[in-house]
């Protein structure tokens, strides 16, 4: 049984630079976590990193070190035959950076006990993917990402399970917002908390946003790729009023935003009365308001440069590229209630980790 980690990339940017730094700790944290486990016989990291390479080696991991251009479904394909796996885990390096040890003895135990299956961590948008027999995956069209990977090993005959949801499984480091989430976790591993700790990031909204949800019938928006899951947990514990738009969910996935195809009604809205007016009114109906920009910047039809992307997670509009994301991020951050910008991560398992966090503190708190 093999854990296969990619992590990889390029630096261009400053703002690479520091993010990077965070997912290379991330990926160390989680080869220290995992390696001597019983059920995984071998960690294989995959990266174009030198420093990582070596780290990982340090930990006991096995590396497959490569700087040639990268293609995902391509590069999976050769991994597996060069090294001759039989039953494969497969996540990015920040794919789920609370992700337990118990968790992937757990993936390697069901792999054992049954053939020809996939399990997933999401149907619509899959990265964690555990699958057996591993030599599925040079069976099919080798995708451009892992998102698509559960679904064509489906669709190549293996049976589909789904692991069980929680915040752990669902929350992945994608954005800076992500990341932010991410040191506020006592589960935060201990290379990834010293990481966080050098970003000079303004943590001021998210922190107010989290003063809102401690509040009894407060009104919260959620927007953008939302699931099931995350609404249940919240009602379940949470005394709150939600507002929740859920649109476009596997977008990625399923190539609607590849081939264009992706429309919002939150974007409709904002083509009609601009930022501006958009934040005016959601002041007016909210106070908290967490965004998945991805589905509005899909609906745009812009190709939004990671730049920008991440800059507008920040608030940081001053640097931003794009006239439009400028203006949306800067309405964003004037409003008066906190507005939370991020990805899907976001919505999913990064506001199930805050939910979950002060669940934890209420008990705490109680006499």
């Amino acid at each position: 049984m093999t854990l296969v980690i990619f992590e990889g990339g390029q630096v261009r940017t400053e703002l690479d630079e520091l993010l990077i730094g965070v997912r290379k700790a991330v990926t160390l944290d989680t080869i220290a976590r995992v390696v001597g486990v019983p059920e995984i016989s071998q960690v294989l990291l995959c990266t174009n990193y030198p420093d990582l390479a070596a780290g990982a080696e340090a930990l006991g991991a096995r590396v497959d070190f490569s700087r040639a251009p990268f293609h995902f479904g391509r590069r999976l394909a050769g991994v597996i035959q060069a090294h001759e796996l039989e039953s494969v885990i497969y996540m990015g390096g920040v794919s789920a950076p609370l992700l337990r040890r118990e968790d992937l003895a757990g993936l390697a135990r069901t792999l054992r006990e049954q053939r020809k299956v996939v399990i997933v961590n999401n149907v619509q948008s899959a990265d964690l993917v555990a699958f057996t027999p591993a030599r599925t995956a040079l069976e099919i069209s080798p995708p451009e990402n892992d998102n698509s990977l559960g679904y064509l090993l489906r669709e190549a005959g293996l049976t589909r399970l789904l692991m069980p949801n929680s915040p752990r499984i669902n929350f992945d480091l994608d954005t800076p917002t992500d990341m932010m989430i991410l040191a506020l976790q006592r589960d935060c591993g201990p290379r990834a908390r010293a990481a966080l700790r050098n970003l000079d990031w303004d943590f001021h909204r998210l922190e107010r946003a989290q003063d809102v949800l401690r509040q009894n019938s407060a009104e919260v928006v959620i927007a953008g790729r939302v699931g099931a899951p995350l609404i249940t947990y919240i009602n379940s514990n949470f005394p709150l009023r939600l507002r929740v738009y859920s649109e476009e969910r596997g977008m990625k996935a399923l190539g609607r935003e590849e081939r264009g195809e992706v429309v919002s009604l939150l974007g409709f809205l904002l083509d009609r009365i601009g930022p501006e007016g958009f934040f005016g009114d959601l002041e007016k109906m909210a106070h908290v308001a967490f965004l998945d920009t991805r589905v509005l910047f899909a609906h745009w039809k812009r190709a939004v440069s990671e730049w920008d992307r991440f800059h507008s997670d920040l608030g940081h509009h001053q640097v931003i590229g794009d006239p439009l994301v400028r203006e949306f991020t800067q309405a964003a951050a004037s409003t008066r209630i906190p507005v939370v910008l991020g990805g899907h991560s976001l919505v999913s398992g990064g506001l199930w980790l805050l939910a979950e966090g002060l669940v934890s503190e209420r008990e705490l708190s109680r006499p």
